[in-house]
C-alpha cells in the first residue's frame, strides 16, 4: 500500500474517533453512532486492503491459504445498528463485542498467513536476492543535481532544513519583541519615546552583532540579522502610530532608511533568505499595531514600498522567488485590505496606487527577460507555470482591479484597455530583439491582443456587453483552434467565463428579464462545445482541463435553455415541452458529433450537462404527485415525459461503445432515463411503474448470453445502488402496496417486488467478477431476501389478520414475530437443502447466516416480548426446522478437502 494511502487511511480513523469523542460529550449521540459504524467499515476495508496482496502472493506461490470470512463481522455490525435504532444498550454492548471478538480472530488468523508466507518465500528466494531487493528497497532515490527548485520546494527547505531550533528561536523572538512593544506601551512608566528608542537600540546592537559574526557562522549571523531588522520595523510602526513620530514623512523616511539597510545587507551577503525574512516582517508589520487600523490608501502605499525595494532586490539579482512572494501577498493581503477598508472618495488614489503596482510588475517582468538573456540557460531555466504566469498576472490582476474600481465609467475603461495594449506593444517590441526569451515577447504581444480584444464589449451597454463578451469568446476560441494557439484558447473560456458572471450581475441589477442575452449567451456555450468536437484536428488540441470547462459550459447552457424555454411557452404543457425541446437539441447534436468521429471531449459534457434535465425532471414529478399517486393534468404530459425519457436513453446508449469505457456513468444515465419513462405506465403506483422498464431492460440482457456486454449495466455499482435504494424505499413509502390484491404473491406490488429480489440476486452474481467483496455481497444477499419475503408475510398479515403495517407495533406483535421466526427458518431449510445437494459451500454460508440471525432474533426479541403460546411456537418450529437441516443438509465439505478426497 503506499504510504500516502496510508497516512491518509490513519489520519481518517483518528478524525472519526475525534469527532465522535466530542459528539459523545456534547450528547449527539446519533453523530457518535455514525462515526463509530465508519470507523468499524473503514478498519474492515483497511484490513482487507492489507489481505488482498497477501492474497495475490499465495496464489503466484502456490501456497494455499483460506482467509477468514467477514460475514460475522457484518452481522455483529448489523445487531449494533439495530441496537442503536432501538436504543438498547445491551444489544449494542453485544454487537461491538463480537465485533471486536470476531476482527481479533481475523487479525490473529492474518498474522499467522503471513507467517506461513514468510517462511514459504525464504526457502524459495536466495539470501543473496533477498539482500539485494532489501539494498534496493532501503536506498534513497536519486535526484539530478541539475534540478530546479520549486516555489514549494524552496519553502520546505527554508522551514524543515537547515537548523530548525535556530528559525525557531528567531520566531519566538519576534512574537516576544511585539508583545514586549504592546507592553511598554500600556504599562511601562518611562515616557513611550524613551521605550521605543530603547527598543530601536536594541535592535540596531542585534543587527550590528549579526553582521559581526558574518564570516564565523554565517547561519546564525543572518537569524541574528534578521532578527534585528524585524524589531526596527516593528518599532518604527509602533512609534508612528502612537504619535511619537508625528509626521507621515518623517516616518517614510525612517522606513526608507531601514529598507536601504535592509537591501544593503542582503545584496552584500547574498542572502535572498534575508531579504525574505525582512519582506515578510514587513508585509505582517501593520497587523501587529495595538491603536489603530491604518486605512486602505496607507496600506496599499505601504505595500507599494515593500515591491519597490522588492524590485531593487531582483533587478540586480535574480531572485525570482521574491517576485511571485510579493505578488502573491500584494494581491491577497493588500488587495482583501483594500476591499474592506477602502472607501468611494479615495478611488482616484488607490487607482493610482494600484496603477503604481501594476507598473512594477510588469517592469519586474521585463527585467526578467533581460536577465534570462544574460544567463547560460541550465542555470536561469524559464519556468512557464510562474514565471508566465507571474508575467500574464500581474497585468490582468491590476486591470481587473482598476476595471472594478470604475466599473460604470465604460470610456474610461476602454481607454484604460487601450493604454495597457500600447503598454504591451512597446515591451513586444523591446523584447524581441532578444531571441533567447522568444516566449516572454511573445507573451507581450498576446497581452497586447487581449488587452485590445476587451475594448469592443467594453463600449456596448448593459446586458449588450455580456452579448459581446460572449460572441467575441466563440470568435477567440475558433481562432484558437485553427492557428492552434494555447493562450487564445485560455482567452477565449476568460472571456465566456466573465460573460456569464456579468450575466448574474444584469440579471439581478436590471428591471426586466434580459431574455435575448441568455439566448445568446447559451447558444455560444453550446456552439464552442460543438465546434471543438467538429474536426479531428480541433479534438486533437482539447486537454482534460478544457473537457471540464466545457462540461460546465454545458451545464450553465442547459440550465439557461430550460428557464427560456419556460419562459418562451406559455400554459400548463410548459414544462413537457421546456424538457423535450431541450433532449431533443440533445440527441440531434449528438448524433452530428459522433458522424463528426467526436469522443471523449463530446461524451463527457454530454453526460455532465444533461444533469440539469434529470433535476428538472425530479422537480416537475414531484409537482405533479398527490397521496402517493402522479396526476397528470393531461394526456399530453404523460406522452411527453415518456417521449423525454426515450430520448435521454438514446443519449447515453449512443454510442454503445461507451458503455464498456464508462459503465458506471453510462448504466446510471441509462436506468435513470428508462425510470422516467417508465413513470408514465402506470401513474396510479408509482413505485410499481418506476421499474417496470427497467426490469424489462434487464431481462432482456439476461437473454443475451451470445453477447454478454449488455450485461455490463448490471455490474455497475451504480445500478447497484439504485436497485437497492428502490428496496428500501418502496417497501416503507408505497402507499398503494395493495392495489389489486388478491392473495399473497399474486398481486401487482409482491410479483414486482419478487422480480426485483431476482434482478438483485443476479446483479451481486455479477459483482463476484467485479472483485467486490464477498462477505459483502453475502449480507446483501441475505438481508434483501429477507427484507422483501418479509414484506411479502407482512401485507399478508395485514390483510387477514388486521396486524400492524410499517409501524414499531410489529416488533411486538406476536402473530408478526412468529410468522418471521417461520418464514426465515424455512428460507435457511430450502437454502441451505439445496447448497447440500449441490455441494455449494458458500450458498450453505448463506442459509447459515439466515439461520444465525433466527437465533438472535429468539434470544433478543421472542423471548422477552411475545405471548407465551406464540413464544412456544416460535422456539419448537425454529428447533424442529433446525434439526431437520442437521440431519439432511450438512455443511459441504471445502474444496480442498473434497479434491484430497
Amino acid at each position: 500500500m503506499p504510504k500516502g494511502q496510508s497516512e491518509i487511511r490513519i489520519i481518517w480513523l483518528m478524525v472519526l474517533t475525534i469527532v465522535a469523542v466530542v459528539a459523545w460529550f456534547f450528547d449527539l449521540k446519533v453523530v457518535t453512532y455514525l462515526c463509530g459504524l465508519a470507523f468499524v467499515m473503514s478498519v474492515m476495508h483497511y484490513v482487507d486492503a492489507l489481505q488482498q496482496p497477501l492474497t495475490n502472493l499465495a496464489t503466484q506461490q502456490q501456497i494455499s491459504v483460506q482467509f477468514t470470512s467477514k460475514v460475522p463481522l457484518y452481522i455483529s455490525s448489523i445487531v449494533a445498528i439495530i441496537g442503536m435504532s432501538l436504543n438498547w444498550s445491551w444489544l449494542i454492548g453485544l454487537g461491538l463485542t463480537c465485533w471486536i471478538f470476531f476482527f481479533l480472530r481475523w487479525l490473529r488468523r492474518l498474522e499467522r498467513y503471513v507467517q506461513q508466507i514468510q517462511s514459504r518465500l525464504q526457502h524459495v528466494v536466495s539470501p543473496v536476492v533477498l539482500q539485494n531487493d532489501l539494498n534496493t528497497a532501503t536506498s534513497p532515490p536519486s535526484h539530478s543535481s541539475h534540478s530546479e527548485i520549486t516555489l514549494l520546494e524552496q519553502i520546505k527547505q527554508w522551514i524543515f532544513q537547515g537548523n530548525p531550533v535556530l528559525k525557531v528561536a528567531v520566531l519566538v523572538l519576534v512574537v516576544g519583541i511585539i508583545l514586549l512593544l504592546r507592553f511598554a506601551t500600556e504599562h511601562w512608566q518611562l515616557s513611550l519615546a524613551v521605550k521605543l528608542a530603547l527598543v530601536a537600540a536594541v535592535s540596531l546592537v542585534v543587527t550590528g552583532f549579526g553582521v559581526f559574526l558574518q564570516r564565523k557562522n554565517r547561519s546564525f549571523s543572518l537569524a541574528l540579522e534578521g532578527l534585528g531588522l524585524a524589531g526596527l520595523f516593528l518599532t518604527l510602526f509602533f512609534a508612528y502610530y502612537n504619535h511619537i513620530i508625528p509626521h507621515i514623512y518623517s516616518a517614510s523616511l525612517y522606513f526608507a532608511v531601514i529598507m536601504l539597510l535592509t537591501l544593503y545587507l542582503s545584496l552584500k551577503q547574498q542572502s535572498i533568505e534575508l531579504a525574505l525574512m525582512a519582506m515578510i516582517i514587513a508585509a505582517a508589520a501593520p497587523f501587529t499595531l495595538p491603536v489603530r487600523d491604518a486605512n486602505a490608501v496607507e496600506f496599499v502605499a505601504y505595500y507599494l514600498v515593500i515591491n519597490v525595494c522588492v524590485a531593487i532586490l531582483t533587478t540586480l539579482r535574480p531572485w525570482k522567488i521574491l517576485n511571485q512572494i510579493a505578488f502573491l501577498m500584494t494581491v491577497i493581503v493588500a488587495g482583501s485590505y483594500a476591499f474592506v477598508h477602502g472607501h468611494l472618495q479615495e478611488r482616484d488614489t488607490l487607482a493610482l496606487l494600484v496603477s503604481a503596482h501594476t507598473a512594477v510588475f510588469i517592469w519586474l517582468g521585463f527585467r526578467f527577460s533581460q536577465l534570462l538573456a544574460k544567463q547560460d540557460v541550465e542555470q536561469f531555466k524559464l519556468k512557464p507555470a510562474l514565471d508566465i504566469a507571474l508575467i500574464f498576472g500581474a497585468p490582468i490582476v491590476g486591470y481587473i482591479f482598476l476595471y472594478l474600481m470604475y466599473f460604470e465609467k465604460t470610456l474610461w475603461q476602454a481607454g484604460l484597455s487601450l493604454a495597457f495594449a500600447a503598454l504591451f506593444a512597446v515591451l513586444y517590441s523591446l523584447a524581441k530583439r532578444n531571441q533567447s526569451v522568444y516566449l516572454i515577447s511573445q507573451s507581450y504581444f498576446s497581452l497586447a491582443l487581449i488587452f485590445i480584444s476587451l475594448i469592443p464589449p467594453i463600449l456596448l451597454e448593459n446586458e449588450w456587453s455580456v452579448i459581446g463578451w460572449a460572441i467575441e469568446g466563440v470568435l477567440i476560441f475558433v481562432f484558437a483552434l485553427y492557428r492552434h494557439s494555447t493562450i487564445s484558447r485560455y482567452l477565449a473560456i476568460a472571456l465566456l467565463i466573465v460573460a456569464g458572471l456579468f450575466s448574474l450581475y444584469y440579471w439581478v441589477d436590471l428591471a426586466y428579464f434580459p431574455t435575448t442575452m441568455y439566448w445568446l449567451l447559451s447558444l455560444s456555450y453550446v456552439a464552442v462545445v460543438v465546434i471543438a468536437n467538429t474536426h479531428e484536428k480541433f479534438q486533437k488540441q482539447i486537454t482534460s482541463s478544457t473537457i471540464a470547462f466545457f462540461s460546465l459550459l454545458l451545464i450553465a447552457a442547459t440550465s439557461m435553455l430550460l428557464l427560456l424555454l419556460l419562459d418562451y411557452f406559455d400554459g400548463q404543457h410548459q414544462y413537457v415541452l421546456a424538457l423535450l425541446g431541450v433532449s431533443l437539441t440533445y440527441v440531434v447534436l449528438n448524433e452530428v458529433l459522433l458522424r463528426c468521429k467526436a469522443t471523449w471531449s463530446w461524451l463527457i459534457p454530454k453526460w455532465v450537462g444533461v444533469i440539469p434535465l434529470y433535476f428538472f425532471a425530479l422537480i416537475f414529478v414531484i409537482n405533479r404527485s398527490h397521496l402517493g399517486e402522479i396526476v397528470w393534468h393531461s394526456q399530453f404530459e404523460r406522452l411527453g415525459m415518456a417521449i423525454a425519457g426515450i430520448l435521454l436513453s438514446v443519449l447515453w446508449l449512443r454510442p454503445s461503445a461507451s458503455v464498456k469505457l464508462e459503465k458506471e456513468w453510462v448504466s446510471l444515465g441509462t436506468l435513470l432515463s428508462l425510470a422516467l419513462t417508465s413513470l408514465s405506465l402506470v401513474p396510479t403506483m408509482p413505485y410499481i411503474s418506476i421499474m417496470i422498464l427497467p426490469l424489462v431492460f434487464c431481462a432482456w440482457c439476461y437473454s443475451q448470453k451470445q453477447n454478454p456486454d449488455w450485461r455490463i449495466f448490471w455490474q455497475t455499482r451504480s445500478s447497484l445502488a439504485l436497485v437497492l435504494l428502490w428496496i428500501i424505499c418502496s417497501q416503507l413509502f408505497s402507499q398503494h402496496a395493495f392495489e389489486y390484491y388478491v392473495l399473497p404473491v399474486l398481486n401487482p406490488f409482491d410479483l414486482i417486488s419478487i422480480a426485483i429480489l431476482a434482478g438483485f440476486i443476479w446483479m451481486l452474481s455479477l459483482q463476484l467478477e467485479q472483485d467486490m467483496d464477498r462477505g459483502v455481497i453475502a449480507v446483501l444477499s441475505v438481508l434483501s431476501v429477507l427484507w422483501l419475503s418479509s414484506y411479502v408475510v407482512l401485507r399478508a398479515l395485514h390483510i387477514y389478520f388486521q396486524t400492524p403495517y410499517n409501524e414499531l407495533a410489529i416488533w411486538g406483535n406476536a402473530t408478526i414475530q412468529l410468522s418471521f421466526t417461520l418464514l426465515w427458518v424455512s428460507l435457511a431449510f430450502v437454502t441451505m437443502n439445496y447448497a447440500s445437494q449441490k455441494h455449494l459451500r458458500p450458498l450453505w454460508i448463506l442459509g447459515g447466516s439466515i439461520l444465525m440471525l433466527v437465533t438472535l432474533k429468539l434470544v433478543l426479541l421472542d423471548l422477552s416480548h411475545i405471548g407465551t403460546l406464540t413464544r412456544v411456537i416460535s422456539f419448537l418450529g425454529a428447533g424442529f426446522v433446525m434439526l431437520i437441516i442437521a440431519y439432511i443438509a450438512p455443511i459441504p465439505e471445502a474444496e480442498s478437502k473434497a479434491l484430497k478426497s
